[in-house]
């Protein structure tokens, strides 16, 4: 039991490195194809983070600009400690990703918006994974053997 209690800590931390491997797949997907994240002052952008069950991702306080730079900060600190904390109580290997600034799903639905970045538009993140899915698979995959 002892032996396999230690294969099966083996696999969930190797589990979580592909899940950390898929989230950066999605996030240069986003950053370097179209649809990319809209930047106007670089706060969705900024917003961007990941947190682990371990509490592994990005741990930075963005540098926000703007006049809600303040809110945007507090939205950013208070979204992280509850993705770590939902994270921490899952028992297994999670990944949680995505963007804290209160207007990013009304960007990322916005279809009909003109952005200002070339190559930017509506369904950036929902774009990135789907044309990752089978590359985040693949890593999982790979992290999983033993």
């Amino acid at each position: 039991m002892k032996n396999l209690s230690q294969e099966v800590s083996k696999i969930e931390g190797r589990t979580l490195g592909g899940l950390i491997r898929g989230s950066i797949l999605v996030r240069r997907h986003m950053a370097h194809n179209s649809p990319k994240v809209p930047i106007d002052f670089g706060n969705l952008n900024a917003s961007w983070f990941t947190t682990t069950a371990s509490g592994k991702g990005e741990e930075s306080q963005p540098s926000f600009k703007g006049s809600n730079a303040g809110e945007l900060a507090s939205s950013h600190s208070a979204i992280m400690a509850r993705a770590k904390s939902l994270a921490a109580s899952t028992g297994y290997p999670v990944l949680y990703m995505g963007f804290t600034a209160n207007y990013a799903f009304w960007v990322h639905e916005n279809v009909g918006a003109k952005f200002s970045r070339p190559g930017s538009g509506a369904k950036f993140f929902e774009s990135a994974l789907k044309t990752n899915k089978a590359a985040i698979l693949e890593e999982i995959r790979k992290n999983v053997k033993l």
